[in-house]
C-alpha cells in the first residue's frame, strides 16, 4: 500500500463509520417452516431490508424455525425485518 493509498484511507474511514448507526443482533422466531429449503427464502428476505448486515436461519422441524439478524438501526427495525418474512409467507415475532 502506498502514501496515497493509506492516507485516503486515513480520511475517509472515520467518515463511513459515522454514517453507520448503531449494529444490533435480534433472533426471531419464525412460524411456517417445514423444509430445509425455507431457511434459504427467510434469509434471502431479510438480507433485502436495507440495513441488514448478516442473517442466519435455521428449519427447527415441526414448522419451527428461527433467523438472527444483525442490523442497522438507523436503517430498519425488527417491525421491518418481521413485515420482510411474513411477505415471504413465513410470519416471525421477536424470540423472548
Amino acid at each position: 500500500m502506498n502514501f496515497k493509498t493509506a492516507l485516503l484511507i486515513a480520511i475517509l474511514l472515520p467518515a463511513f463509520s459515522a454514517l453507520a448507526g448503531e449494529m444490533k443482533t435480534v433472533t426471531l422466531t419464525v412460524d411456517k417452516m417445514t423444509c430445509g429449503m425455507c431457511p434459504i427464502t427467510v434469509k434471502m428476505a431479510l438480507k433485502n431490508v436495507d440495513g441488514v448486515a448478516e442473517v442466519i436461519a435455521k428449519y427447527e422441524g415441526s414448522g419451527d424455525g428461527w433467523a438472527k439478524v444483525t442490523f442497522d438501526t438507523d436503517r430498519t427495525d425488527i417491525e421491518d425485518l418481521t413485515f420482510a418474512t411474513e411477505m415471504a409467507g413465513y410470519p416471525s415475532r421477536l424470540k423472548q
